[in-house]
């Protein structure tokens, strides 16, 4: 009986971790040949951001960027609370539709002053880059939006009622 017992528990078990090792991420399941492709397309992009701008540009996208930075800092610690807020306010006894909305809101205003932030510095970069540069700018960042919609990560990929 103790045998049988064990033996069903251990079919249990493997049964539950054939499952849970299929249900990891897809990125948590790349070969390491795919990990090392990734990484020599990282270290050209970084390489290719050295020679694609001069010493002075990058001088001054590091200004902007610790700039930007700063501004954006207190936003993204600003929307943390706040959705750490929401998952209190939708998971409370009852409730309180009205303050979800609010809280909602909150967070969209937030949102919309870290993206403004962002499209700022973009035009930044823009207004002191040669039209050459500009033009390889503007490909490099219409590609990037392509492979992201394209590719979305699976904690993007999740939709509600699907």
């Amino acid at each position: 009986m103790k045998t049988r017992i064990l033996s069903l528990a251990l079919i249990a078990l493997f049964a539950f971790s054939l499952t849970a090792i299929a249900q990891q991420p897809e990125r948590q399941r790349r070969s390491p040949e795919q990990r090392e492709m990734m990484a020599r397309h990282f270290d050209k992009e970084r390489a290719s951001f050295k020679t694609f701008f001069t010493e002075e540009q990058q001088e001054k996208l590091k200004e902007l960027r610790l700039e930007s930075t700063k501004e954006i800092q207190p936003l993204r610690n600003e929307l943390n609370e706040l959705k750490a807020k929401q998952r209190t306010l939708t998971t409370a006894e009852k409730a309180d539709m009205k303050a979800i909305d609010n809280n909602i809101e909150k967070m969209a205003d937030v949102e919309v002053q870290i993206q403004k932030i962002r499209a700022k510095e973009h035009q930044e970069i823009r207004t002191m880059l040669s039209d050459e540069q500009r033009i390889k700018f503007d490909e490099r960042k219409s590609r990037k939006d392509r492979e992201f919609n394209r590719n979305p990560t699976t904690r993007n990929s999740f939709k509600h009622g699907a």
